[in-house]
């Protein structure tokens, strides 16, 4: 198991690009950091943003939407207004994108507080650093051998199997309702969160979040539309894993939750009626015991009820853990679907300077083929200055000679990463025989 976004995020700014000189045409000036030193361009004298920006899509803009005054917009997103892009610093509404008024580009005076200009090339370079992240990750991998360190321990398990009776509601009370979710306290074990199963007695959107006790904010939200009358519907919250370790944290829980007042009218949770906080009886349903077992291996799970704030449905908020009441007995229409594995993810993050030259050498691989590639027929001075053949000859050398080339060089740096390992849970060790592990057949 690997938490590839959270990897790309922590080593995005590992290598940067260096600035355009046209104010006009600045990228975000965030790429431009380089924790290593190290710039993109250097890898290859080709590889400029004017030759980059010729290999955009011409209709690269169209993802954007249009800025609108009665929407929330949270941070990170992009949107058009005034025939400019703008990036959103921090969460707004109502809060409209400035233009500079000097037109000098300053940072002090152009934008807000709330919305950054952005230039399209900044998303293309982005994704681009990204997917070359991405690459190397998968390879370094895949070419040491790790697959035994980032094997699953416990697939697809449910907390539980089957489903509650129809007219056995739980009567909404004003609250908020849920799962507490604590993961075993391992270093490489990360549990993820496949999907959310929901079982209401009629149709009704549900607002799903997710805490960890220690942030303010919600982890994760969804909105669920839940279609059905009395049976499960499930519904998938991809890329959503509760590590051990995080930015600021180590241990602790987390808490999926909805609140009872957001349900439409007449909605009401079904309930499983069993007993969370011991196992299922053994001599009605095997079946059930040992998948209990196999759970609990690995992480405890407790449904509780909390009073909801007032202001929770437009300010969700973590709210003191002290005040839970768990109700063992009552899952609250919720049932859920997690694989359990080994992950590197932190190992990487810790170790990342090890990989700056890979990422370097594979962005401007990747950048550099996709312009002798051509995939969007752009005819412009950028491409007619260089020969697709120049440019392979460039990434691969003389195919008759010497190894050379950018790709010659890119092996050798992946030859040259390492990383160690020391301290991961021994039940993700290659050579463990500390017990039996559980996986789904």
């Amino acid at each position: 198991m690997i938490r590839i976004s959270e990897i790309q995020d922590a080593l995005l700014h590992l290598v940067g690009w260096e600035q355009n000189l046209r104010r006009e045409e600045a990228i975000y000036y965030k790429l431009t950091e380089s924790e290593s030193g190290l710039t993109f361009q250097a890898a290859h004298p080709l590889l400029t943003l004017d030759n980059i920006s010729a290999t955009m899509p011409s209709n690269w803009n169209n993802q954007y939407e249009s800025w609108e005054k009665n929407i929330r917009y949270p941070k990170g997103v992009v949107v058009q207004h005034n025939n400019c892009l703008w990036l959103a610093k921090r969460s707004s509404y109502g809060k409209e994108p400035k233009s500079d008024f000097n037109n000098d580009y300053s940072k002090k005076d152009y934008g807000n507080e709330y919305w950054h200009p952005f230039h399209p090339l900044s998303h293309f370079v982005e994704r681009a650093t990204r997917q070359g992240i991405a690459t190397v990750v998968q390879r370094f991998l895949a070419e040491k051998s790790l697959a035994k360190e980032s094997k699953s321990l416990l697939e697809n398990r449910t907390f539980f199997d089957g489903a509650g009776r129809i007219n056995d509601t739980i009567a909404n009370r004003h609250k908020l309702v849920g799962f507490e979710i604590t993961p075993v306290r391992g270093i490489g074990v990360t549990t993820c969160l496949n999907r959310v199963g929901l079982q209401f007695s009629k149709p009704t959107k549900v607002k799903m979040h997710l805490f960890h006790s220690s942030q303010v904010e919600p982890v994760k939200n969804w909105n669920f539309q839940y279609e059905k009358k009395g049976g499960f519907q499930w519904f998938d919250t991809s890329d959503c894993y509760l590590p051990y370790k995080g930015d600021s944290w180590v241990g602790g829980s987390w808490y999926l939750c909805y609140s009872q007042d957001e349900l439409d009218d007449g909605a009401e949770a079904i309930n499983v009626g069993r007993d969370f906080s011991k196992e299922p009886c053994g001599s009605c349903n095997r079946g059930n015991l040992e998948a209990w077992r196999e759970l609990t291996k690995y992480l405890q799970i407790a449904p509780f009820v909390q009073p909801a704030p007032a202001t929770f449905d437009e300010y969700p908020e973590m709210w003191d853990v002290e005040t839970i009441s768990y109700t063992s007995n009552q899952n609250y229409g919720i049932n859920v679907d997690v694989t359990v594995g080994c992950d590197l993810t932190d190992f990487i993050i810790s170790q990342r300077a090890t990989f700056q030259t890979a990422i370097q050498k594979q962005v401007a691989y990747n950048l550099l083929r996709t312009m002798a590639m051509n995939p969007d027929v752009r005819v412009n001075r950028n491409q007619a200055n260089v020969s697709q053949e120049n440019i392979l000859y460039e990434l691969d050398g003389n195919p008759q000679g010497r190894a050379s080339g950018l790709g010659y060089e890119l092996n050798q740096a992946y030859k040259a990463l390492q990383v160690d390992t020391s301290g991961i849970d021994r039940v993700c060790l290659g050579c463990n025989n500390g017990g039996v592990r559980y996986r789904t057949v």
